[in-house]
């Protein structure tokens, strides 16, 4: 878990990141069970709520913390605390959000998963825009997210591709 934070937090070059799609023969469930079930990147982040298909988990670094000091943007370097949180509105969509001092950097991973038909499931997946106060012209690594969305994107490969319909 520690580890997970510690590369998702990492600074560095902006790598470039189109979205991406993938269609896939499988129900929308068994796709996001596939992706973020058991041991995926997110199994043992503490659950802040859980409202039925609705969740929420949340990891939470604060300067004292040891390993504190490697999370930290270099463009933040008096940053006081990192929140690390995944929202999931199950099975339609997981968003994990990278955030500086209660939102003075933020940036996130986003997938959303649309049911085509009962055995087809079209996956997205994007990267937001760095946004918050002063976050003109600073650059958080995308090599991670991507890095990340790659991982979860690889376990679809057990699935058969899918067309989209016409």
């Amino acid at each position: 878990m520690v580890a997970f934070m510690l590369l998702t937090a990492s600074c560095g070059k902006i790598a470039e990141l189109a979205n991406q799609t993938r269609t896939v023969a499988a129900p929308r469930e068994e796709v996001f069970a596939k992706m973020f079930g058991d041991g995926s990147a997110f199994t043992g982040m503490p659950l802040v709520t859980n409202g039925g298909s609705t969740r929420l988990y949340e990891l939470v670094a604060e300067k004292r913390d040891p390993g504190f000091e490697k999370m930290v943007p270099d463009e933040r370097p008096d940053a006081y605390k990192i929140k690390i949180a995944v929202a999931m509105e199950i099975p339609r969509e997981a968003h994990l959000i990278y955030n500086v001092d209660d939102g003075a950097l933020i940036t996130g991973l986003k997938f959303t998963f649309e049911e085509l038909a009962p055995d087809r499931t079209r996956v997205d997946f994007a990267i937001d825009d760095l946004a918050g106060d002063g976050a003109k012209g600073l650059t958080v690594n995308r090599v991670v997210l991507r890095k990340i969305a790659q991982e979860a994107l690889g376990k679809l490969n057990d699935f058969d591709e899918a067309k989209e319909p016409d």
